[in-house]
């Protein structure tokens, strides 16, 4: 049987890996305050079709990134937390970053490291600038 990938040439893996973070990025970023709602984040989310949030503090500074599956399994311990649980309360604030220079390939590791399928990428101000995700990195490499 003919493998189904014969056309994937490794030097184009390769290049995608070493792409620059910022140009695969989702960008800009839609951020919450720690102090939003579970049920709220949630709604923001299904509004603007994402998967992911970057938390922030009263003074703009990235906390964290919020994703569905954190709301979900929040959800699943007790589903009346949507109404009383805030994003700060529950939102990983030891998530892998990357800076806006890093390659693909150092994202993918401070997402395997971090083990979440999301990076949030910073500034050097400490600002989120973009956040990457596996979806994104598969599209880098499947063009």
């Amino acid at each position: 049987m003919k493998a189904i990938y014969s056309d994937l040439r490794s030097d184009a893996a390769v290049n995608a890996a070493q792409r620059r973070v910022d140009s695969v990025m989702s960008s800009p970023v839609r951020s919450i305050q720690a102090s939003t709602l579970l049920g709220e984040a949630l709604t923001v989310m299904a509004r603007a079709g994402l998967r992911h949030l970057a938390v922030v503090d009263v003074g703009g500074q990235f906390l964290g990134v919020l994703s569905d599956r954190t709301i979900a399994a929040a959800w699943a311990i007790d589903p009346s937390c949507l109404s009383w649980t805030h994003a700060g309360m529950v939102v990983d604030t030891g998530h892998a970053t990357v800076r806006p220079g890093a390659n693909v390939l150092t994202a993918a590791r401070a997402m395997r490291s971090a083990e979440t399928d999301a990076v949030a990428v910073v500034d050097d101000s400490g600002a989120v600038v973009g956040i990457v995700t596996g979806s994104d990195m598969i599209a880098a490499l499947a063009r």
